[in-house]
């Protein structure tokens, strides 16, 4: 076996002396290597490339003698890389779990400042791992206009963010705005503090306002003057970042058979946020929840559980489930399902009956299902749990119906290795 890891790393271009690192930790321990080592043991193959050493002279005009392919080139300063970094950061948190945690990994020295804290790079990237499950759907953009940028020995970028994201469960959405505040480290390429604020939330919000008003704004610039000047260009070229984002989240421009003056940003047919009535192509006859609707949905006044008697055992939680029973229900007519963290990617669910105040347990969560994701419908006795079984590297998705206030697993239906557990349940389906 050591000789096939040996082979395996010459193979790779990786230093052997990796090896001999790996052997000198105890069997129940565990060794993190830190950038630095990651770069001396050729793990990594330099920093992130990112950002372009240089960037062309937009200076020239046609008529200079110099053809396009000899143009000059200005070398990027510390200030341009800090922006361009900002700006892919965002760009990276804007795109699918998987994409963006792979980003996260890279984006942080070994030591951040985060929010004010001293905090490890791993548990960073541990609260950018709870976020992405929380909110698997989400769309970023820095507002045009308002990033600034400081440099010394780090790069301090400040500016104002709008947000959009979605949640499987209970189909949650946050929208707003707020201010950031990055500082880059020129020497590593990486984040080495990161703070901020909320400005501002829509309330009720459903679509993605911020960001299309973003759209908008630049489309105008876009489309109102014939002069191909470079802020015409830049409007063009940004307006489309902002419309791939726009897609991303389930928003769509054009419609079928729309004339141009009828085209505007509506919801799309199919946006993965559901997978109700058989709008998503499914990778097996998995059960929609049109097939468990409920006949009778809740009104009234929520009674809440009875923490010092008949429901005792669930008294450790009593906030969280008072809380979510607050908010009323969100599944099979009058119950709340209420998704609690026990640690990195370990969450547990407790459903709540509106009417009666009994809370039950869901069957599945903690370490044996790890990355757990719940999706269901208020109108539907139907829910689908994705979860990852660490043993086997499988991730699945198994269909429950809660009926007569009894669990039964209906299907079950492998959907991949575990990365797959990084998408949403809509994404695994299709």
């Amino acid at each position: 076996m050591t000789a096939q890891i040996m082979t395996y790393l010459l193979e790779m271009g990786v230093d052997p002396k990796l090896l001999q690192l790996s052997l000198s930790v105890a069997p129940n321990d565990m060794r993190y290597l830190t950038a630095a080592e990651m770069d001396e043991y050729n793990v990594t193959a330099g920093l992130q490339n990112a950002v372009p050493e240089t960037l062309p002279d937009t200076t020239m005009t046609p008529s200079d003698e110099t053809t396009a392919h000899e143009e000059e080139e200005r070398p990027l300063t510390n200030e341009d890389r800090a922006l361009a970094f900002v700006s892919a950061y965002y760009q990276a948190w804007s795109l699918g779990n998987a994409e963006a945690l792979v980003f996260m990994d890279r984006a942080y020295n070994e030591t951040v400042s985060f929010y004010g804290k001293p905090r490890s790079r791993i548990y960073v990237v541990d609260e950018k791992v709870k976020f992405v499950m929380r909110w698997p759907v989400r769309a970023y953009n820095v507002k045009p206009g308002t990033a600034t940028v400081s440099c010394a020995a780090y790069c301090v970028v400040a500016g104002i963010v709008d947000w959009y994201a979605r949640r499987d469960v209970g189909y949650g959405v946050s929208s707003g705005s707020a201010r950031f505040l990055i500082s880059w480290d020129p020497s590593t390429q990486k984040i080495a503090s990161e703070s901020g604020e909320v400005l501002d939330v829509d309330k009720d919000a459903v679509a993605p306002v911020r960001v299309l008003s973003q759209w908008y704004d630049q489309n105008a610039v876009c489309r109102g003057t014939v002069d191909n000047t470079e802020r015409t260009q830049a409007a063009c070229t940004y307006r489309e970042v902002i419309a791939a984002k726009l897609k991303a989240v389930g928003w769509c421009y054009a419609g079928e058979g729309q004339a141009a003056y009828q085209t505007d940003w509506h919801k799309c047919d199919i946006t993965g946020s559901s997978f109700a009535n058989g709008s998503l192509a499914s990778k097996a006859d998995f059960p929609r929840p049109a097939r468990y609707a409920v006949t009778e949905r809740f009104t009234g006044r929520t009674k809440l559980p009875d923490f010092r008697g008949r429901d005792r055992k669930f008294n450790s939680f009593r906030t969280r489930i008072r809380n979510g029973m607050r908010e009323g229900p969100n599944f099979a007519g009058h119950f709340s399902v209420i998704q609690i963290g026990c640690g990195t990617g370990c969450t547990f669910a407790i459903v709540g009956d509106n009417n009666s105040g009994r809370p039950a347990n869901f069957p599945r969560g903690g370490e044996e299902n790890m990355y757990m994701q719940l999706h269901f419908e208020i109108g539907s006795r139907l829910l689908a749990a994705q979860w990852l079984d660490y043993k086997a590297n499988k991730c699945f998705v198994e269909f429950f119906d809660y009926n007569r206030k009894k669990w039964e697993l209906i299907s079950k239906l492998d959907v991949g290795s575990s990365d797959a557990c990084y998408r949403t349940v809509a994404e695994n389906l299709r």
